[in-house]
């Protein structure tokens, strides 16, 4: 919403709100995956299921894990998850004890793909790198570790979604 042609974003910051980090890094997020999407030429929902993926213990991981951590509903989990299986990215593999729930996995295929996109990754941090020192960039990656463990913490005391 505008007020006298001024974004609502920048009047809450003219009015004093201050740090906005998560704001900052949210917005950085999604600038960067849009941007990395077209890039590699897969769409970011993917790009992020190869991610949870790739990071998941070698057992596999579970849809609605998978949907918690994305935050998406578990259905669109299950539909993306359909397609690339039958793409041959991702396998699954059906809990023994309960055959209800099943495990993902990458496939070869899906390894390969992420293999390439680790490479892609690389060259979009090598350019991006010209715009900061190597200090700074140490000094955002420090910043952001910490604050992504004090965040799984706070989720995992359930004290945030």
């Amino acid at each position: 919403m505008m007020s006298s042609g001024i974004p609502l974003a920048a009047r809450l910051h003219a009015a004093g709100e201050q740090g906005h980090l998560l704001q900052e890094i949210v917005r950085t997020n999604q600038v960067l995956i849009s941007g990395f999407s077209r890039l590699v030429g897969m769409p970011a929902s993917r790009l992020l299921l190869m991610r949870e993926l790739a990071n998941a213990p070698p057992a596999g991981i579970g849809v609605l894990k998978i949907a918690r951590h994305l935050g998406i509903n578990a259905a669109a989990v299950t539909r993306l998850v359909k397609q690339m299986e039958q793409q041959g990215f991702i396998k699954r593999r059906a809990d023994v004890k309960d055959r209800r729930r099943s495990y993902l996995t990458l496939s070869a295929k899906g390894v390969r793909t992420c293999e390439q996109l680790h490479a892609h990754g690389h060259e979009l941090e090598r350019s991006l790198s010209a715009v900061i020192s190597s200090q700074e960039a140490a000094v955002a990656v420090r910043v952001l570790g910490v604050l992504r463990i004090s965040l799984e913490k706070l989720q995992q005391e359930e004290l945030i979604p």
